[in-house]
Order: C-alpha cells, then structure tokens, then sequence
C-alpha cells in the first residue's frame, strides 16, 4: 500500500488541485450572473416613461422665427489714438522765461501768446533799428523828391535807397529776434502739464508743455495685406477702449499707407473719430472693428444650429395634422457674428427653428411652443453641441 501511495501520490494531489480551482471559477460566473440579471431589472425603465425622449405628449419648446439680418465682412485690430494736431512748447533760443500765459488743462485759441522769454537786450536793439529805418526812409523820400526836381543825381537816389533798404532789414530782423522769444499757440487746442516756471532758464529743445487739439482723434492700426481688399476711405468702423467699457466710439477710415510694411506685410490705417466732449485722449489703445460690405441675410439665433461631421442642421417647427410637429432641416451656413449665423440655403423668412429645447425632440415629435420670438441683435448663449 505505502508502495502505491509513493508511486500514485503526486498525481493525487495534482488532480484533487485542479477540481478545487474549478470549483472556485464556476462558482463566481454564477453568481456574476445572478447579480447582472438583478442589476438588469432594477435599471429598466417604469412602463409609460419618457423613453430618451419620446413621451406621450408634446415637449415644450422655445422657437424663433428666421428673419432678415445686416452683416458686415469686419476685422479687428488694435489702434492707438492720436491727437488731431499736437506739438511740445519748446523755446527756439536760450534765455529766460518772463512770462507763462497759461496753466495746466487751458483751452487756447489760435495765435495766442502762450510763454514770453526775456528780451530787453533784443527789445533795445529793435528800438534803435526802428529809428535808424524811419530815418532812412525819410531820407529816401527827400531825395526822391529831389531827384525829381532835377536837384540830385541817380546815383545819390541809388545809394540812399539801398541805405533805406539795409535799414528796413535790420528793423525787420530785430522784430524777428523779439518773435522768437515769443511762443504763439499755432492752433486751438488744450495745453497739458505746465512744465516750467517764470524766472527759469530754458534752452531749445527744453519742454515748456504740450498742445492738442482733441476735437477729433486720429486713430492708427495695421492690417495684414490680405485683408486690404476690405479697407478703403470712407468704411465706418467702431472702437472701444478700456478706459470706458460700455461706450462705443463711431468713426470712418480717412486714409490708407501707400506702401506695405514688407517686414511684417501690413499696411497703416488712419481712422478720424469725432471727440467733441473730450473723452478720448492721446495715447489711449483702442480695439477697431471695421464693418465693411454690409448686407441684409436671412439669419437664425446661432443656438439654434447643430454642427454635425456632414454639415448644419436645425429642428424647424412644421405644422401637421392639425398638431405641431418637428423635422430636422438640413442648411448652409455663411459668416457667424454677434450670436446671429447667416441661412445660405434649406430656410426661409418666417421659418421657425427650435432654440431652446433642441436636445429633447427627435424628427417628428409633436411639440408645443412655449415662446415665439423674433431673432434677436444681440448675442445670443452658446449654441448646444451636436449631437
């Protein structure tokens, strides 16, 4: 017996191992399916459920009418705005400041005397020379005089009016030295900080203050010369800046840079944006819109679309049997813009297309219009994803 044991005992083992390892993996099958069977009756929907969707009555849901829409081919760009005239008060010679006419935020007229430098040195010189020429012209007359009566020669008339004449120059040449002391405001406009003091010593060059006439804005920005096609003098636009959110600033383009940036291929716009109240200054950035070609399009709520793979769709309401009903339009979308999309083809005005409520009908399922409304201007919510 302990023979056999020694000679079948390792297969015995062996053999009473694999029937307990079956044992254990037939067990557990059993009762995965036992518990996916329970898993499978608890998750099954309640007889008279709305079943994805379909229900017994009709879903409610929100459309809008298709209707005509102005669009326009725009761009954007970034601009910064400029006065319409602007220039620093600087001295044109070295000396020293007698007199301020003005202070910080003035509003100027034209040709007023604005900063007035010392010049009783050019003063003094312009007063002997305004002498010396009234006598040289007094001159001239007596020996024109004579001259005409036959009592002087033409070559004592000739000497005598080129002394009148280098008189005058000198005359004329002091009262421009007096000039240059004196700073005029070559336009209207509003002064900026008063930036030096009567008594100080300024030389060319030295900044005194700023001038700007900001009754219009210039407004510069760049386009890329592909989009030149869509620029042109007279195009309206509208800017925005950060400085005041929730104003709109309406202008139009005045002119175009002859020549294109060939570094970075852009060409410089030049926009004129009327500034009567003051608002906008020198230096602000500015975000452009150009609304070039504007057209009237059929347009629906951009909400309402569903972008599949093969193209947009919508549900458009259609009346049947009495009841109201959905199908699902196939349509050509052009330029989207301000929550609006332009309908190319498979609508028409007065069309109805669902907007809210578009993930819970199916082609032909009745419905009821909670809200029938026109599209609106405005922008809209994002639109749902295709299903």
């Amino acid at each position: 017996m302990l023979g056999l044991f020694k000679r079948f005992g390792f297969a015995a083992v062996v053999v009473a191992g694999l029937a307990l390892m079956l044992f254990v993996v037939v067990g557990k099958a059993t009762t995965e399916a036992v518990l996916g069977a329970a898993g499978s009756a608890t998750a099954s929907p309640a007889p008279g459920g709305r079943g994805g969707g379909r229900g017994g009555g009709a879903t409610n849901v929100v459309a809008v009418a298709a209707q005509m829409h102005t669009f326009t081919d725009g761009l954007q760009a970034i601009g910064t705005a400029q006065a319409r005239e602007s220039i620093v008060l600087t001295p044109k010679v070295a000396d020293t400041i007698r007199r301020l006419h003005f202070e910080s935020g003035d509003q100027v007229r034209a040709g007023q005397v604005l900063v007035e430098m010392s010049s009783v040195e050019q003063a003094a010189s312009l007063a002997e020379a305004r002498a010396a020429n009234q006598a040289a012209q007094e001159d001239l007359r007596r020996t024109q005089d004579l001259f005409d009566r036959g009592f002087a020669s033409q070559a004592r008339l000739d000497a005598v009016q080129a002394a009148a004449d280098a008189a005058e120059a000198r005359f004329n040449a002091g009262g421009s030295r007096i000039a240059d002391r004196t700073i005029r405001a070559p336009f209207a406009g509003v002064v900026g900080l008063r930036l030096a003091s009567p008594g100080q010593y300024v030389r060319p060059g030295d900044q005194i203050g700023t001038l700007d006439d900001t009754s219009e804005i210039k407004l510069d920005f760049t386009v890329t010369e592909t989009q030149i096609a869509r620029i042109a003098p007279g195009v309206s636009l509208t800017a925005h800046t950060a400085a005041y959110p929730d104003r709109t600033f309406s202008g139009s383009i005045a002119n175009v840079d002859s020549r294109i940036d060939p570094a970075t291929r852009t060409v410089r716009v030049r926009a004129i944006l009327p500034n009567q109240d003051g608002t906008l200054r020198p230096g602000m950035l500015m975000t452009v819109d150009v609304q070039s070609n504007p057209r009237d399009a059929l347009a629906i709520p951009e909400i309402a679309i569903l972008d599949q793979i093969d193209g947009a769709y919508v549900y458009r309401v259609v009346a049947r049997e009495g009841a109201q009903s959905v199908e699902l339009a196939r349509i050509r979308v052009g330029q989207r813009a301000g929550g609006m999309a332009e309908v190319l083809e498979g609508l028409s005005a007065g069309d109805q297309v669902i907007t809210e409520g578009v993930q819970s009908v199916r082609p032909g399922q009745p419905v009821q219009l909670g809200q029938s409304q026109p599209a609106a201007e405005g922008a809209l919510p994002l639109r749902p994803r295709g299903r």
